[in-house]
C-alpha cells in the first residue's frame, strides 16, 4: 500500500509574479544623514528638513535569480523563505516548531540593533568624497 505525501499547498504564483527594482534616491538634506536610520531620514524629509531631487529606476528583475548582488539576492531569498515558513508553520513538525520558536526568542533577546559607526581618519583632506552607507 503506497502513501500519498501531503504537501501544504504554497503561493508560488505570487512569488513568481513579483517584479525586483534597483532604485537609486538623490537628495538633499539639512542635516547629515549618515548616522540615522533610513525611516529617521524619510521623516525629517517629511518635516522639511530635506528634499528628494531624483528617484530612478536602474533595473528591473523578474526573479531572484536574475538579481546579480548575491547579497541582495540572498536577503529576497531569505525573505522569500521566511515568508513560507510563516504561512506553512502548522505543516511543520512539533519539534522543528519548537526550535524555530527557541530560536527567534534567542536573536530577539541577543541581536543589538545595527549602528553605522564613522571612523575619523586625520589623513581626510577637506573633501573626502562621497561617503556611502547601506541601510539595513
Amino acid at each position: 500500500m503506497s502513501e500519498t505525501l501531503k504537501v501544504p499547498a504554497t503561493n508560488q504564483n505570487n512569488e513568481q509574479s513579483k517584479k525586483y527594482f534597483s532604485f537609486q534616491i538623490k537628495g538633499w538634506t539639512n542635516f547629515d544623514p549618515m548616522d540615522k536610520t533610513l525611516t529617521r531620514v524619510a521623516e525629517r524629509i517629511e518635516q522639511g528638513d530635506g528634499f528628494l531631487t531624483l528617484v530612478e529606476v536602474l533595473r528591473v528583475e523578474d526573479e531572484v535569480a536574475s538579481i546579480d548582488d548575491e547579497e541582495v539576492r540572498e536577503c529576497f531569498e531569505n525573505l522569500l523563505a521566511a515568508k513560507r515558513l510563516i504561512q506553512n508553520v502548522n505543516e511543520l513538525p512539533a519539534k522543528v516548531k519548537e526550535e524555530l520558536f527557541a530560536a527567534l526568542k534567542t536573536v530577539a533577546e541577543i541581536v543589538p540593533k545595527k549602528v553605522v559607526t564613522l571612523v575619523s581618519d586625520s589623513s581626510v583632506t577637506e573633501d573626502p568624497g562621497p561617503r556611502l552607507k547601506r541601510w539595513p
